[in-house]
C-alpha cells in the first residue's frame, strides 16, 4: 500500500484479525474500516498476520524487547511507525496504559481511546484517579454503549465531552436469511462470565416439554470447561447437543440464521453485546440477561432474565419455544432494530465525524518512506 497513513488503528497485544480467531474487538474495528471514508488513509496495525484482504493491515512484527514489558515495547513499536509514516491520529483499542504510553512518545499526535469494556475492570481505568489520567492523555474516548461511557465517568465530574458513545454496527444487508430451524444457538467463548454452563442446564431440565428442539454451542472451551462442569447433563442429552467448537465468524452467521432462538445469558455485565445485536440482525429471537449494555441493544424485542439461573432461564426457553407466535414477533422486530439502529454506515459515519473535528489543523500525512507489508 503507497498511500500515506493519516489514522493508525492499534489492536491489543494479543487480538487476532483472522477468519477464524477473531473476536468482538477484532471484527468491529475491521468493520469500522471497511465503511470508514477515510479507509484508504487508515491502517490497522497488529502484532499477528491478518487473512483479511479487505483492510489495510500491518503487522509489527519483532516488537517484543527482553528487558521490557510487552505493553512498553508495544507502545514503542507503534510510536515508531506513526512517527515513520506521519500518522495524525492513533486510536488505540481497548488497552488504557497503551495509549497513557503513547503520549509520552507522541506527544503532539492526536489520541484516541477506544473501550469496547467495562473500564473499572481494565488495567489503567479500574480507579477515578487512573481515568482521570487516561482522560486527560487522550484528545478523545470512544465507547460502545452508554453502559461503558457512564462506567469511565463515574466519579470523575467535570467536562465529559471528550467522552462519546460510538455503537458498534454490522452490514445488515449482507446478513444472509436461512429457513429456521428449532435450535437455540449460543456463541461466544466458553467461559463462566458467559453463562454457558447454566444455558446447558436450563436446556437439560427444558428438554422434555421440548421434544423436537436442539442446543448448538460453538466457541472455544480452551480450559474444558464444559466437560468438567456438566458432563452428566451432556450424555444424558446426547444428539440434542451439539458442540460445534471454535467456528469462523461467518459460520457463526449462518448459525444464527438458522436458529430459532438465541441465547446471549451472561452472568457479567457485557459492556455492548456484539453476539446479541448479531442474532438479532440474523432473526433469531433472543433470550438474555439484563446487565451491561445489553438492554441498549435488545430494548423490548427480547427476552431478558432477570437472573441467570437454569430454572429461570429454562422457562425462559420454553415459553418462547412454544409460542409461535411471540417467537416470530420478536424475531421481526429485533431485525427491524438491528436494522434500523446498528447498520454499519450510521455507526462508522459516527466515528468519523469524530474523527474529522480530531484531524483538523493536523498535519497531512506524509508519503511513506517504507511499504506496507503483513
Amino acid at each position: 500500500m503507497d498511500d500515506p497513513a493519516r489514522i493508525a488503528v492499534l489492536l491489543p497485544v494479543r487480538e487476532v484479525l483472522s477468519k477464524r480467531k477473531s473476536g468482538a474487538v477484532a471484527l468491529s474495528l475491521r468493520d469500522f474500516t471497511r465503511f470508514s471514508r477515510f479507509r484508504s488513509e487508515t491502517v490497522i496495525l497488529g502484532t499477528a498476520p491478518c487473512d483479511f484482504d479487505d483492510v489495510p493491515f500491518q503487522q509489527l512484527a519483532g516488537w517484543r524487547r527482553w528487558h521490557l514489558r510487552d505493553r512498553v515495547a508495544y507502545a514503542r513499536a507503534a510510536a515508531l511507525f506513526a512517527k515513520e509514516r506521519g500518522v495524525a491520529l492513533v486510536e488505540v483499542q481497548n488497552r488504557p496504559t497503551i495509549l497513557t504510553g503513547l503520549r509520552r512518545l507522541l506527544p503532539e499526535t492526536k489520541l484516541a481511546l477506544f473501550l469496547h469494556n467495562d473500564p473499572q475492570e481494565m488495567a489503567g481505568t479500574r480507579g477515578a484517579r487512573d481515568r482521570r489520567r487516561v482522560l486527560a492523555a487522550a484528545d478523545a474516548i470512544y465507547c460502545v454503549s452508554e453502559f461503558v461511557r457512564g462506567r469511565f465517568l463515574e466519579g470523575l465530574g467535570g467536562d465529559s465531552g471528550k467522552v462519546h458513545v460510538v455503537p458498534n454496527g454490522l452490514e445488515i444487508d449482507a446478513i444472509q436469511r436461512l429457513a429456521k430451524e428449532k435450535i437455540i444457538a449460543f456463541v461466544g467463548r466458553i467461559v463462566r462470565d458467559k453463562g454457558v454452563v447454566e444455558l446447558v442446564q436450563a436446556f437439560a431440565l427444558a428438554a422434555p416439554r421440548l421434544p423436537d428442539w436442539r442446543l448448538a454451542i460453538a466457541g472455544e472451551d480452551k480450559n474444558g470447561l464444559l466437560a468438567r462442569e456438566l458432563r452428566g447433563e451432556i450424555a444424558a442429552l446426547g444428539e440434542r447437543l451439539t458442540l460445534l467448537g471454535q467456528i469462523r465468524h461467518d459460520e457463526a452467521m449462518a448459525l444464527f440464521a438458522r436458529a430459532e432462538i438465541a441465547a446471549t445469558p451472561a452472568l457479567w455485565r457485557e459492556p455492548f453485546g456484539r453476539t446479541t445485536l448479531e442474532a438479532m440482525a440474523a432473526g433469531c429471537a433472543v433470550v438474555s440477561s439484563a446487565s451491561g449494555g445489553s438492554g441498549e441493544i435488545l430494548a423490548d424485542c427480547g427476552v431478558v432474565v432477570e437472573k441467570v439461573r437454569p430454572d429461570a432461564l429454562a422457562e425462559a426457553l420454553v415459553v418462547l419455544a412454544q409460542d409461535d407466535q411471540r417467537r416470530a414477533d420478536l424475531q421481526r422486530r429485533g431485525a427491524a432494530r438491528a436494522a434500523s439502529r446498528f447498520d454499519i454506515r450510521a455507526a462508522a459515519a459516527r466515528l468519523d465525524a469524530l474523527r474529522e473535528a480530531l484531524l483538523v489543523g493536523a498535519p497531512a500525512a506524509r508519503r511513506p518512506s517504507l511499504g506496507l507489508h503483513g
